[in-house]
C-alpha cells in the first residue's frame, strides 16, 4: 500500500520555520538532521497541483511507494485539506529550538480527531528534534 507522509519543520510554538529557513538552516545545519534522505527516500513529491482524490487512489495501488508532502506556506492549507480528507499515513515533524512570536501556525481547526501513535523520535545535538508519527488503523 502506498504512503502518503507529510513533512514539516516547525518552529516550538508550532508555527512553520519556512519564514526563518534560512536563518535555521543554516545556524542549525538542518541539513544534518536526515531531512534530505526523507526527501530522497519518496518516490513522489505532491503538491497542490494533485488532487486528494488521486492520492486516495494510488495509496491502494499495492506498493510501497512513499509520496511526500512538504510544509510550506505556499501548501500549508493542502496539507491541512489532506488531514480534513484523512488521506495521511505519517507525519514528519522537525522541531526547532526557537519561538516565533508570530506567523503562520501548521495545523488548522476543523481536523477530524484522529489518534497518531508516536513511531520514533530523535533528538539532535543542535536541539532539533525529529517525531514521526503513523496514524492508527
Amino acid at each position: 500500500m502506498g504512503k502518503v507522509q507529510i513533512l514539516a519543520v516547525l518552529t516550538m510554538d508550532g508555527c512553520l520555520s519556512s519564514e526563518l529557513y534560512g536563518k535555521v538552516y543554516k545556524e542549525l545545519s538542518l541539513d544534518r538532521c536526515g531531512l534530505d534522505e526523507i526527501r530522497k527516500n519518496a518516490l513522489y513529491r505532491v503538491t497542490p497541483d494533485y488532487s486528494i482524490s488521486m492520492l486516495h487512489e494510488w495509496r491502494k495501488d499495492g506498493t510501497n511507494t512513499r509520496y511526500l508532502a512538504e510544509a510550506t506556506p505556499n501548501t500549508a492549507d493542502y496539507i491541512n485539506g489532506l488531514l480534513r480528507m484523512q488521506a495521511v499515513d505519517e507525519i514528519i515533524l522537525y522541531t526547532v529550538p526557537f519561538i516565533a512570536g508570530t506567523g503562520r501556525h501548521f495545523f488548522q481547526s476543523a481536523h477530524y480527531e484522529k489518534h497518531w501513535t508516536l513511531a520514533s523520535q530523535k533528538n539532535y545535538p543542535n536541539g532539533v528534534c525529529r517525531s514521526i508519527y503513523t496514524l492508527d488503523e
